[in-house]
């Protein structure tokens, strides 16, 4: 049986740690799109439902059957979000590499790093979710460099940085969506079954 195990994360920017853990809110302000944290636990907790072979009773099967069937789109999904992120960190590194301001100036000094440890449920797609939040951040410094060398003005940083956050935000939302849907179809199992033995 697979447990929970401890992975040590590391963000360099506050926006980044912001999207991944509500907990970094100041006055306890939770974003409208479920941060990455409760991403990590839905996803673990779609994996274990969706590869169940024994039920403890009929609401479980069908959170389990509705898992089968959407899982392995997720999965697709988060695989295309690796492609973009990586795309965009190559991209963004050879636009630095070609700035000569870049071996002048350490970045670091601009950089806020947080370090957090996460208890998590090692399987597949909690695995890919985690290194696509790492992939965004990673980008995230690459474009934040192209600003603080001067290639981009300060606008510019700020419209990329929304396309670039924009995929990552569309599949926590998309995701949260999906938790919705399995909420709803098995409170209608429930509803129904109640009916019938009331019937």
């Amino acid at each position: 049986m697979i447990t929970n195990t401890k992975i040590p994360l590391a963000f360099h920017d506050i926006v980044n740690v912001l999207m991944w853990d509500d907990s970094y809110n100041k006055e306890n302000v939770i974003s409208r799109i479920p941060c990455g944290t409760k991403v990590t636990y839905w996803l673990a907790r779609a994996f274990t439902l969706s590869n169940m072979k024994k039920y403890a009773n009929k609401g479980q099967f069908t959170l389990s059957y509705y898992y089968q069937k959407n899982l392995p789109l997720t999965e697709e999904d988060l695989k295309s979000l690796l492609d973009f992120y990586l795309s965009q960190i190559k991209q963004l590194k050879s636009l630095n590499r070609d700035n000569a301001m870049s071996g002048l100036i350490d970045i670091s000094s601009f950089m806020q790093t947080t370090e957090m440890n996460i208890s998590v449920l090692p399987c597949p797609p909690v695995l890919m979710f985690i290194r696509v939040n790492l992939l965004c951040d990673e980008a995230h410094t690459e474009l934040r460099k192209l600003y603080q060398f001067g290639s981009i003005t300060k606008s510019d940083y700020f419209k990329q940085r929304r396309e670039l956050f924009k995929p990552l935000n569309k599949f926590r939302a998309d995701f949260a969506t999906k938790v919705s849907e399995a909420g709803r179809l098995l409170r209608t199992f429930e509803a129904k079954l109640t009916a019938k033995h009331d019937a």
